[in-house]
């Protein structure tokens, strides 16, 4: 559908519509003159200036427009209806006489305006009553046409509608002023989101610990129940015991009585058959008559059948009946047994008293402990950090040595000065004070990338600098032996020029990077790294050593991981898992210094004694080389080895200043047995520098010597330690 335009008058484009509204806002502004200050704003309310003062010179009573109502006089139509009269007549009444209101039509300028705008919001699609910017876009059109065609009231129109676009244009920049604001609070409240879930990991851990604290008091007062019941039972089962004892000891004493009436009973007959017995005599004696004692005697016999069968039957019935003295220690035991229960009792109450009184202590020793941390965080913060003196060793021209004699029995203040001192001379820095190194010559006995005469330029070679410089050395020389024919390693310094030489090409930058290797290697020879590299460089160390101490950490990653693979646990090993793998491949390694191992572990895999080790992360090493501080105890380990294996080597050579090549063979046979032909010519060799052919006429060495050699050597125990 094709928009067209309004019949009434032409639109003028974006551009002039805006200078016309700014020539209605300049008529606004000389309208406001001549109005004075009656039109300013008082209570909110605007004062209208007399009609005379709107368009001096002009008539205000006819315009161009149709006038209205009066144009739609003739046009108005009136409906009639006809009605029943009380007559019963039918009487035709418009709708006028009626009262009703009459549908008079809009003035055409108007209905062209409603159609225009009808129109406009149809073809842009915002037919809907809403907030949006096409819809008012079309409706400042119908305006425009409306101030365009009201000459009278333009000024006053064109005013309106600049204070409302004003009013538009600072809502609008008001808005794009809060959108960072917006933007600042999402921020904030993300961060204040983040510190919460800090804060809810931090508390974790303490709830952690308080629900096994929990769990633990738990086990314990269950423990003590069981207590509890195995006492009951233990009493329920002694007032049982009692009840029987008391049972037999009431049938005792029945029986008791009953055998002493017994006995009575037998002692009356018995003195009734003794007197029976003497009356028999008195008549025998008196009278001898055959047939009483004939009837005496039969019946004494029944008398004595009687007492005979009375005696076995109390024998069968009391002869199961304890005895008192039986009965009595058991009583005394059973008392006993009371009294210690009831001391058991008292023992429980106090101890479940004592461990109430040891909650409430712990609890109030936690308390002290938090705020005692909170302290101590504080004052760490507020405390000025004692400064790392020795940490200037690594910048003062001449090393470590030289700046334990510069430092040595002063204080901090001192130290100040000698710094500055040091500073003042050029023996602070990275590079020393020099801007020149002198050539040392030109001669075989020179290294070959040290060969050169003259000036050489000194760049100041960082500790930094000179480790990334080392470990790619060590990489491509690495290389370069693994690929030689008959396997043998190539010197160090020969391999120095040949790898300046491909990495730098012109031969004055290849000397100009030895001379400051060489130098910073002096300055850094205290760093263990940098100090082995600088020692095999000079000859004074093996290069075996180095390679040995990476083939240890292989090993040792390589035992991990075969463990690892065992157990299908790709990546982790349980803390039993990987102190067992550590005394599989250290066999003799001590209990202490195992633990150091472990706390080495904890810390670097800051696990705090967790179940599970990520083990795989302590064989890292940072762009220097560096390694974590696992593999630095496993190093010191293996020194320690070696160094202990070589005291006693000197051990086993005895009191003598010089020693051969034999004296050194009986001392390592003597302290590793086990030891076979090929390190012994190894160690030999390497102690006393020199080829295979010529180890007979090798002249003696001194002691001190041996033994320092003996211990920048690649040397370890082969068989078991004594």
């Amino acid at each position: 559908m094709e928009r067209q335009p309004l019949a009434l008058a032409k639109l003028p484009p974006i551009e002039g519509r805006q200078q016309n509204l700014l020539s209605h806002h300049g008529d606004v502004q000389k309208f406001e003159g001549l109005t004075g200050p009656s039109y300013l704003l008082q209570s909110n309310k605007y004062q209208l200036p007399p009609p005379r003062a709107l368009k001096p010179y002009v008539d205000t009573r006819a315009g161009e427009l149709d006038t209205w109502p009066a144009h739609a006089s003739g046009n108005a139509t009136s409906s009639k209806a006809v009605v029943l009269t009380k007559n019963k007549n039918l009487v035709v009444i418009s709708d006028e006489e009626l009262g009703k209101p009459q549908m008079v039509p809009k003035p055409r300028f108007l209905e062209q305006l409603e159609t225009f705008l009808k129109k406009e919001l149809r073809a842009l699609g915002v037919t809907n009553v809403e907030a949006n910017e096409l819809r008012l876009q079309a409706h400042r059109e119908a305006f425009e046409y409306l101030i365009e065609d009201f000459k009278t009231y333009k000024p006053l129109l064109a005013a309106i509608k600049n204070e409302y676009e004003m009013m538009l244009a600072s809502q609008r920049q008001h808005i794009r002023e809060l959108e960072p604001l917006k933007q600042m609070l999402v921020t904030v409240s993300e961060q204040c989101d983040q510190k919460i879930m800090a804060l809810h990991e931090e508390e974790k851990q303490e709830v952690k610990d308080l629900r096994a604290e929990n769990k633990s008091l738990y086990r314990k007062i269950e423990e003590m129940r069981n207590q509890q019941k195995d006492l009951e039972e233990q009493v329920s089962k002694l007032h049982n015991e009692l009840a029987a004892e008391y049972q037999r000891y009431r049938d005792e004493c029945d029986a008791r009585k009953l055998l002493v009436a017994d006995i009575n009973d037998l002692r009356y007959q018995q003195e009734d058959y003794q007197m029976s017995k003497k009356n028999l005599q008195q008549l025998e004696e008196e009278h001898e008559d055959p047939l009483t004692l004939k009837i005496a005697l039969r019946k004494a016999r029944e008398d004595e059948k009687a007492a005979t069968q009375r005696l076995n039957e109390m024998v069968a019935d009391y002869g199961d009946v304890i005895p008192r003295r039986d009965f009595e220690a058991l009583e005394s035991k059973y008392n006993k047994l009371v009294e210690e229960q009831e001391t058991s009792l008292d023992d429980f109450r106090k101890l479940q008293a004592e461990h109430n009184a040891l909650l409430d202590v712990n609890k109030q020793i936690v308390q002290q402990r938090d705020e005692f941390y909170v302290e101590s965080e504080k004052l760490r913060r507020n405390a000025t950090p004692r400064p790392d003196w020795d940490r200037c060793a690594d910048y003062v021209q001449g090393g470590v040595m030289r700046w334990k004699e510069l430092s040595e029995g002063k204080t901090s203040n001192e130290l100040v000065d000698v710094l500055l001192q040091e500073m003042a001379s050029g023996g602070v820095g990275d590079g020393g004070g020099a801007e020149y190194f002198d050539g040392q010559g030109t001669g075989p006995e020179v290294p070959p990338y040290l060969r050169c005469e003259g000036h050489v330029r000194n760049r100041r070679l960082g500790k930094r600098d000179c480790a990334l410089l080392i470990k790619d050395i060590w990489r491509e020389k690495s290389a370069q032996d693994a690929e030689s024919p008959d396997g043998k390693r190539s010197s160090l310094a020969e391999f120095l020029y040949t790898y300046l030489t491909r990495k730098f090409g012109l031969e004055q930058m290849v000397v100009e990077w030895g001379y400051n290797l060489h130098d910073a290697l002096q300055r850094y020879s205290h760093d263990e790294s940098l100090g082995l590299f600088w020692g095999v460089l000079t000859g004074e160390v093996d290069e075996e050593v180095y390679h040995s101490q990476l083939q240890i950490m292989a090993n040792l990653v390589n035992h991990l991981t075969k463990v690892d693979v065992e157990k299908g646990n790709p990546g982790k090993l349980s803390r039993e898992e990987f102190q067992q793998v550590l005394k599989e491949f250290f066999p003799q390694i001590p209990e202490d210094r195992l633990t150091r191992l472990m706390k080495a572990v904890d810390i670097e895999l800051e696990t705090k004694e967790a179940d599970e080790l990520e083990y795989k992360n302590l064989f890292m090493e940072d762009d220097e080389g560096k390694t974590g501080p696992f593999l630095e105890e496993v190093k010191k380990y293996t020194d320690d080895q070696k160094e202990e294996y070589v005291d006693n080597i000197i051990s086993a050579l005895g009191d003598v200043t010089s020693v051969s090549v034999d004296d050194l063979k009986k001392a390592i046979a003597t302290t590793d047995p086990e030891i076979d032909q090929r390190n012994m010519d190894k160690y030999i060799l390497w102690t006393f520098k020199c080829e295979p052919d010529k180890l007979g006429s090798a002249e003696p060495l001194k002691i001190s010597v041996v033994k320092e050699r003996l211990k920048k050597g690649d040397l370890h125990r082969i068989g078991k330690r004594a």
